[in-house]
């Protein structure tokens, strides 16, 4: 009874934790984590609205970035060096 306990609680915080991964899918998309694009050097002022995204390069200043625009057309417009920002 007491390895079923423990098997249990172990699958049990393992699940619990498995949600706070930071994941990306190696195309440049955010992971879209609130908070975890402007820890990516994007200010909150520039991330795109809510459901829209925006593609983001890091050499260039804020007010040169592309407008935002619809996450499945910009996906497949990512560049190398630059990131999909998710809103």
């Amino acid at each position: 009874m007491k390895t079923l306990y423990r098997a249990a609680t172990s699958l049990l915080a393992v699940t619990a934790l498995s949600g706070c991964a930071v994941y990306a899918d190696g195309y440049g998309y955010g992971n879209g984590y609130p908070g975890y694009e402007r820890s990516q050097g994007v200010p909150s002022g520039h991330l795109p609205p809510p459901g829209e995204c925006r593609i983001w390069y890091p050499d260039r200043p804020e007010g040169q970035q592309p407008p935002p625009g619809d996450c499945n057309e910009l996906r497949y417009q990512v560049p190398p060096g630059a990131r999909l920002i998710r809103g």
